[in-house]
């Protein structure tokens, strides 16, 4: 029981080139856009960081009030 792989001639994934599992073009253009590694780790780095001040924003809060 073995199961053939089909062989893609291109590099990317499978789903960007075929556009299947999309819910739209604007989340294909997104992704495409935060393929490049430096766009990827601004942009997650970014939300880590919003997500830290806001812990430390309410942890402020919680300890004046």
């Amino acid at each position: 029981m073995a199961t053939t792989k089909t062989e893609r001639s291109s590099p990317q994934p499978e789903h960007q080139v075929t556009r299947r599992g999309y819910p739209g073009e604007w989340a294909r253009q997104i992704e495409l856009y935060l393929d490049k590694e430096p766009r990827r780790l601004v942009f997650y780095g970014g939300l880590f960081g919003v997500f830290v001040l806001a812990v430390v924003i309410s942890l402020i809060i919680g300890l004046v009030s």
